[in-house]
């Protein structure tokens, strides 16, 4: 009985070069996603904001 159960593991062929360049090119794609989502999560300064209104307010005020 014990002889007939095949308990060795199973073979697993070898990865080719498509295929680990598809797995390492996912993982990259993965991390340049969270860097994007990241980005427009984490606030960041909004100076050059403010000095794009202070120029918009002296420019309506040298028009008048």
């Amino acid at each position: 009985m014990s002889a007939d159960l095949d308990l060795s593991p199973p073979e697993v062929p070898e990865p080719t070069f498509f295929e680990s360049l598809l797995r390492y090119g996912l993982f990259v794609v993965a991390i340049f996603q969270l860097i994007c989502i990241l980005a427009i999560i984490i606030p960041t300064s909004k100076s050059h904001e403010q000095v794009r209104i202070t120029s918009s307010a002296t420019d309506i005020c040298a028009f008048q």
